[in-house]
């Protein structure tokens, strides 16, 4: 007996030996059987392209993956979601296409909404870089500018007749509410916009490309005669078949910074090398238009490189990344 007054003694914990508790067993049997019906559904998904109504709502409730680009999950939902709207699209252009007209198959459908998404994760990580952030209020510019008719924004009433407008013709186009276009197509097209300024003005990723201009522009100096220098290195797909010969061309018409190099140039004087949003230009003046002093238009030739573009650099990285696609 414990000594008077001494607290009671605390009761030792029970041990259970043998079977579970039956609130645990129950437990354990449903975990399994959830387990089970999730790797059944995923099999049924993947191995056999199960669609419709339930699978939609399955996918968007549980994270069944797309694929996996660089331990970033695409969504089963997303890809379905983005193929949905575009098959929505090209069954809508095929009621207004001239008959013969060729469209893509369900397959390659599939290969591009995939191939998108995965370079729109390979866009995040460069995004994430380089420091790029697209707010919802750069969206809603863009949305309003691009999308609502600008004639109708002029009248009272404007703005909601053009809300309705273009929730009318994004629901036939796509399938999609204003807020879904918003998320699904304009965010991503935005951050691509900066991305390519960002690729193209990084000196590091283009220093190849400086070093072709730089080549160019040693060999004109060289007395290597423009058109062959032109056909060996501009990136012009004219190029080919001028030669780099431009013509003459009259003022407002190249990049800002090319019209001030040519326009400053005389009979047969060859320029720098200057960079554009265009890429890297070195042009040569062979004949110019004056009046009153005042140079109106110039004969030029041109040899263009242009700078990475996005489209490419991702797919680069797409070959190197690592990648894991579950849907076929």
């Amino acid at each position: 007996m414990p000594a008077q007054g001494a607290p009671p003694a605390r009761p030792e914990p029970l041990i259970h030996h043998g079977r579970p508790p039956r609130g645990r067993r129950l437990y354990v049997v449903i975990a399994a059987v959830f387990a089970a019906l999730v790797f059944a559904f995923g099999f049924g998904l993947y191995r056999y392209g199960w669609n419709g109504g339930v699978t939609q709502i399955v996918t968007t409730v549980l994270p069944y993956p797309a694929a996996i680009v660089e331990g970033r999950v695409i969504r089963f939902s997303d890809y379905h979601n983005n193929l949905v709207v575009l098959q929505r699209f090209y069954e809508a252009e095929r009621e207004r296409a001239a008959p013969g007209s060729i469209f893509p198959s369900e397959t390659e459908l599939k290969t591009r909404v995939l191939d998108r998404l995965i370079k729109d994760q390979l866009a995040a990580v460069l995004a994430d870089r380089y420091d790029i952030v697209v707010t919802s209020d750069a969206v809603r510019d863009a949305y309003e500018s691009t999308i609502l008719d600008q004639s109708s924004l002029e009248l009272p009433t404007g703005k909601a007749k053009a809300e309705a407008q273009a929730a009318e013709t994004l629901d036939e186009l796509y399938g999609l509410r204003p807020s879904q276009f918003k998320n699904r197509v304009l965010h991503p097209f935005l951050i691509r916009q900066k991305l390519e300024q960002a690729i193209q003005n990084d000196a590091e990723l283009n220093a190849e490309k400086k070093k072709k201009i730089d080549a160019a522009l040693a060999e004109l100096n060289a007395g290597k005669a423009f058109k062959d220098v032109a056909l060996a290195y501009s990136e012009d797909p004219n190029a080919a078949g001028t030669g780099g010969d431009r013509g003459m061309i009259g003022r407002g018409l190249l990049p800002p910074e090319v019209e001030e190099a040519a326009f400053a140039l005389k009979d047969g004087e060859t320029s720098g090398v200057v960079k554009s949003a265009l890429g890297y230009h070195v042009v040569r003046v062979t004949d110019r238009q004056e009046s009153a002093g005042k140079v109106l238009k110039v004969k030029l030739q041109e040899i263009l490189v242009r700078p990475i573009q996005l489209d490419d650099y991702l797919e680069a990285q797409k070959k190197k990344a690592s990648i894991t696609i579950f849907v076929h």
